[in-house]
């Protein structure tokens, strides 16, 4: 029996032994930032922002120091999406102890799984300042999943997010109090002059005798939308005609984001880390959180096409342009339509109040929202115009000191 034990214990040894381990250390320190023309307070991780892009393959074993440099505040890491211990989940008071400002925390785990998924802090706000990147995990190079002409594709890392020049806690603290700020910083106050204007009139009284808000389809006005960090981002080191896998995440607060490509359809090949039968589209939606693995083609010789993130709300936009040639137009998504929007909302709801007719088919998604508000899909589409020059797209860049990455195999 002690024999039968001690194999055990040896095979379980080797096994050990036989995983890699990958350290990875990141330091977390106060900067400044410029993304809007103003120098702003942010948070950044080895000198950059969004933190560093952590690469895995399934069956490593994760050694990940955060070394805590800020002056005031603690800090910790969440590995979003990830199966692992609970103890190295990251969520202060409930799975750990916060970071203390001049400690380090190291967080061990197996890494048993393979996909794209992203990290954040868990303490206060501040993944809206900087503290999100992605983490990658690659499948094992004898995975009988592995898809030809998809998982043996280059890779581009791809994550989404916002900037606000207002600090995180005042957003949260506008947000309680239901102001119209953000609104009018992105004109969707729905005034009595645009109603009139737009030939709505009767659609602003009817909403305003209702009691009820103006549309919108998103709470925060942001100053820029940014993709790894930049407004405008260009690779121009693929081969015309090769194919490219995005592994996508949103590290947003709050935008959901329309993913379109200038050179074609995309094809969606994962979903949250988890791999699907692929299939073409015109465009994507993705969610906060949410992450997605998509193959596009690039471009013939001398053009260059953008991969493009538009918010909901359709105020911005980031962009990744693909190819080495000439920056190609853009065709940005039109305005939404909210009057017709607010119309539908007003023949939803009877005068009392209460739903009608037509408001129980809506609930039971008998009517889409979208069929009237979207200038695509109701066939008014500003964008069948001659597409917008992008070729002087602004690229907001980051003031802030230069650290590297710290990486190495155990």
């Amino acid at each position: 029996m002690k024999i039968k034990y001690l194999f055990i214990l040896f095979l379980i040894a080797f096994q050990l032994k036989a995983q890699k381990g990958v350290r990875y250390d990141l330091h977390v320190r106060d900067t400044i930032v410029n993304f809007s023309g103003k120098e702003k307070r942010a948070i950044a991780v080895n000198g950059q922002i969004p933190m560093p892009t952590l690469t895995f393959t399934e069956g490593d074993i994760a050694e990940i120091y955060v070394h805590n440099e800020l002056k005031k505040e603690t800090t910790s890491m969440h590995w979003h999406g990830l199966f692992l211990p609970n103890k190295e989940d990251g969520v202060p008071y409930l799975t750990q102890m916060p970071i203390e400002p001049g400690t380090t925390h190291k967080y061990t785990f197996p890494i048993i799984q393979n996909g794209t998924y992203w990290y954040h802090s868990h303490s206060g706000l501040q993944e809206q300042i900087g503290l999100y990147g992605l983490f990658i995990i690659n499948k094992k190079k004898d995975d009988s999943t592995i898809r030809k002409g998809i998982d043996d594709l280059p890779t581009i890392p791809v994550i989404l997010s916002e900037w606000s020049d207002l600090k995180p806690e005042n957003i949260q603290r506008m947000l309680h109090n239901a102001n119209d700020w953000f609104a009018i910083k992105k004109g969707t106050t729905q005034s009595y002059a645009e109603a009139i204007k737009q030939g709505h009139f009767s659609t602003k009284v009817t909403n305003e005798w209702k009691r009820m808000n103006a549309m919108d389809v998103s709470d925060v006005y942001y100053e820029k939308f940014l993709l790894n960090g930049k407004n405008e981002q260009q690779l121009s080191d693929f081969k015309p005609g090769s194919k490219v896998r995005l592994r996508i995440a949103n590290g947003g607060a709050s935008s959901y984001f329309w993913l379109t490509y200038g050179g074609g359809k995309i094809t969606v090949v994962a979903s949250d880390g988890n791999d699907v039968e692929p299939v073409e589209v015109d465009r994507l939606i993705i969610a906060v959180s949410e992450t997605y693995d998509v193959v596009v083609t690039i471009p013939e010789n001398n053009k260059s096409f953008a991969f493009l993130a538009t918010a909901e709300d359709r105020t911005g936009s980031a962009s990744l342009f693909l190819g080495n040639g000439e920056k190609q137009p853009v065709h940005h998504l039109s305005k939404l339509k909210y009057f017709e929007g607010m119309k539908m909302m007003n023949d939803m709801m009877k005068m009392n109040g209460e739903m009608n007719d037509m408001g129980m088919n809506m609930s039971l998604n008998k009517m889409d929202m979208n069929a009237v508000m979207y200038p695509e899909i109701s066939g008014e589409d500003e964008n069948a115009k001659p597409a917008m020059d992008h070729s002087n797209h602004n690229m907001e860049g980051m003031k802030m000191e230069s650290d590297s990455t710290e990486t190495s195999e155990l």
